[in-house]
């Protein structure tokens, strides 16, 4: 595996779990449990941004390094 397949496959995964808790969060009923969903989902949309600025700064690092 590489980087950028690494990287595809935690986006992804991310994306899938924020799917996911949305998906709950719309079927469920009680306004505590629908907010812990959405409160997951917010979470995760923070990871993601995390994720991409770390594979920026990989791949501005690599791109500085000559081999």
């Amino acid at each position: 595996m590489n980087l950028f397949d690494a990287f595809d496959m935690v986006a992804k995964d991310e994306k899938a779990l924020q799917e996911k808790y949305l998906k709950h969060a719309d079927q469920e009923t009680d306004p505590f449990v629908k907010a812990f969903f959405n409160r997951i989902v917010k979470d995760a949309v923070k990871h993601e941004n995390k994720v991409y600025k770390k594979y920026e700064k990989i791949l501005k690092t690599i791109n500085k390094k000559t081999y």
